[in-house]
């Protein structure tokens, strides 16, 4: 195994590693992608991007489950946003068959063995039940929902993490990779989208009882959210994950997180993606070694964006960002 993955593993079950391996848990550069290495679909491509820049874990990809209630709109660019969710009972959830995952897992489990070959480690992404639901209704009416039918989110939040406990039974156990990562948005930058008490009451035991099949597989299990990390991490390190990524700039203080969180759980991320965009090559190298040296003090980190990078930020300053986490030695 690569030394940057095997460290990475190193982590994620519970050692300490004080050269930070470097992890890009969301990845949208798709121009320079293709400019640099050819089709991001093929795992050949992904593991040459891996390669070139000492990444030390390649995805294998999502587990879809069926949820298409998400709406978008145009922009005045052309693009398309996010414009809230049409999501509005529960039999509109119990009309959706349970996909047929069985080429996806067969797809998966030959990438695997590719990327083991080669020496890296593979992730898999689960969609986690907070932040499918409130993003397939819109947060607005997630909020008056849960206010109005505190059951029906309940249920609908259940029916989610069944979903997942099946897709760990049928496709993870099968697959086996490396590790697991929980695509779980629930936080602004000022705290948690919901008040803490009714938050914990909603995912706690459902997130319980889906980690625990992981357990029992031996997989370590990993968190996505942006925002305020204050009141989602006490909750992930009673559930056992071992790594939270976003670690947001603008809404987290990486050397408050490191000094109160940094024994217990893995802090991955913390470089500001509009930072990068906007900033001198010189500039992301300085504001690249103060955040390794700071979220390295406890030996519980992985350098990462914060967030997706994409092709807005200059290829000079991505590729700078990258060279700075390879030649860091604490």
């Amino acid at each position: 195994m690569r030394k940057e993955s095997e460290n990475l593993m190193r982590l994620l079950k519970g050692e300490r590693v004080y050269n930070p391996p470097f992890w890009e848990v969301w990845f949208a550069m798709w121009e320079f992608f293709k400019r640099r290495y050819g089709d991001y679909v093929k795992i050949e491509d992904r593991i040459k991007m891996a390669e070139e820049l000492n990444m030390a874990a390649i995805p294998l990809g999502g587990i879809p489950i069926g949820l298409s209630f998400t709406k978008s709109e145009e922009t005045s660019s052309g693009e398309k946003r996010y414009a809230g969710g049409l999501l509005e009972n529960m039999e509109h959830l119990e009309k959706i068959p349970l996909p047929d995952w069985s080429e996806l897992k067969e797809g998966y489990k030959k990438s695997q063995e590719v990327i083991k070959n080669k020496g890296f480690v593979s992730w898999i992404t689960l969609l986690w039940c907070f932040h499918g639901i409130a993003t397939s209704m819109g947060l607005e009416n997630f909020c008056y929902k849960l206010y109005d039918d505190y059951e029906f989110i309940d249920n609908a939040f259940e029916w989610i993490e069944e979903r997942n406990r099946k897709a760990i039974k049928e496709v993870i156990s099968y697959v086996k990779p490396d590790f697991v990562l929980f695509d779980g948005d629930c936080a602004y930058k000022t705290g948690l989208m919901v008040r803490p008490e009714i938050f914990r009451k909603l995912v706690y035991k459902k997130t319980e009882k889906t980690v625990s099949l992981l357990k029992e597989l031996d997989i370590p299990y990993t968190f996505h959210t942006d925002g305020k990390l204050d009141d989602v991490i006490p909750i992930l390190i009673e559930l056992g994950f071992s790594a939270v990524h976003g670690c947001e700039k603008q809404a987290n203080d990486l050397e408050y997180l490191v000094e109160k969180f940094g024994d217990d759980i893995v802090l991955v991320g913390n470089m500001d993606v509009v930072f990068l965009s906007q900033a001198k090559p010189e500039e992301v190298e300085r504001e690249t070694l103060k955040m390794l040296e700071t979220g390295s003090k406890k030996g519980k980190f992985v350098a990462a964006c914060n967030t997706s990078p994409q092709d807005y930020i200059p290829e000079e300053n991505y590729l700078t960002f990258v060279e700075t986490i390879k030649k860091f030695r604490r």
